[in-house]
């Protein structure tokens, strides 16, 4: 720096270095997998949500079909999913200079399929037809 102040000494000054350490930015995104993707009628299904640049304590949204669900958790089970309706979950991270947060999940959809009576068993005074 140089001073225009009349009668300084020490002009031109030089200040003290400062160094600045630039972080990279990283991505977020998050993906999800159920423990089982064709279940019955009424089976729990939990979905694991595995963040990657979430950082140190990321929060998570699930959604059914895009309405919120769960708590804020890597993990959301249900018991009582219909067929093919999807399941997401929505991850904000806490990490520095990362791009991309919040991040949407892949959808997963389970096949549910209905629960069925077992057939009746006939007691052996019923007889059958079968016709070809």
């Amino acid at each position: 720096m140089t001073s225009n102040a009349a009668c300084v000494t020490g002009s031109p000054a030089t200040s003290n270095s400062v160094a600045i350490v630039v972080n990279p930015s990283v991505a977020a995104s998050v993906a999800i997998a159920p423990t089982a993707t064709n279940v019955c009628a009424g089976t729990n299904v939990t979905f694991t949500a595995t963040p990657t640049n979430g950082g140190t304590t990321p929060s998570y949204q699930w959604k059914l079909n895009g309405v919120n669900v769960g708590t804020n958790s890597p993990t959301y089970s249900n018991n009582a999913l219909t067929n093919l309706v999807p399941v997401t979950c929505v991850m904000t991270s806490n990490a520095a200079c990362v791009t991309g947060s919040p991040a949407t999940s892949n959808s997963v959809a389970i096949v549910v399929n209905p629960s069925v009576a077992a057939p009746r068993r006939h007691s052996a005074t019923h007889q059958y037809m079968c016709w070809n």
